[in-house]
């Protein structure tokens, strides 16, 4: 009976915490976490492709575009009294 009892806390204990006797044990919120901190971000310089200014809306927007490698073109829409940067900083 004692016996009994006794597999029958370990159980319920297991239930609470499973795999309570491995250390190295971690749950997949955990996991998402440490793949979420390990991820390392940089910034890249893009440098001015091309500017454009939408003549339906001359008053209001300008649009640059930048190449930050080979096939990443990043487009910045911009209010008409700033001009387009030489370059910007994008963190990838």
């Amino acid at each position: 009976m004692i016996l009994i009892l006794i597999f029958l806390s370990l159980y319920i204990i297991s239930l609470k915490k499973p795999f309570l006797f491995n250390s190295n044990y971690k749950t997949s919120d955990e996991l998402k976490n440490n793949n979420l901190i390990n991820k390392k971000k940089y910034l890249t310089e893009c440098k001015l492709l091309n500017e454009k200014i939408d003549r339906k809306k001359i008053d209001s927007e300008r649009q640059c575009y930048y190449s930050c490698a080979e096939d990443d073109i990043v487009r910045v829409d911009t209010s008409i009294g700033y001009p387009c940067q030489p370059f910007i900083l994008e963190e990838r």
